[in-house]
């Protein structure tokens, strides 16, 4: 599991996506959240990527800690499906690493 020390070593516009606590990186599919909390205190973040045992995606923006619980769907239709019931902006094209809009 990630620990507090890699949340505050996060860079501005930098993020993690991680399964069961460890980082990772698909070649295809997916990556779509359900739920998630914005935050300015690490603390609060890492008590959130317990919460969601390590199943989430984590990045930091302009002092904001960002923490989605989020899973990979293999299809873009089932992702846009998913992310769209859960009011999501977008969902990430591993890929390609790019966007699309819900």
């Amino acid at each position: 599991m990630i620990n507090i020390r890699t949340i505050k070593k996060l860079k501005n516009n930098e993020g993690l996506t991680l399964r069961r606590g460890r980082v990772t990186r698909y070649k295809t599919g997916w990556q779509v959240a359900t739920e998630g909390i914005e935050t300015k205190d690490p603390k609060v973040a890492i008590n959130q990527v317990k919460a969601y045992k390590g199943n989430c995606g984590l990045w930091f923006a302009d002092g904001v800690y960002y923490v989605d619980k989020s899973h990979r769907e293999n299809t873009k239709h089932k992702a846009l499906e998913v992310g769209r019931a859960h009011n999501q902006i977008s969902v990430l094209n591993w890929r390609t690493m790019g966007l699309v809009y819900c």
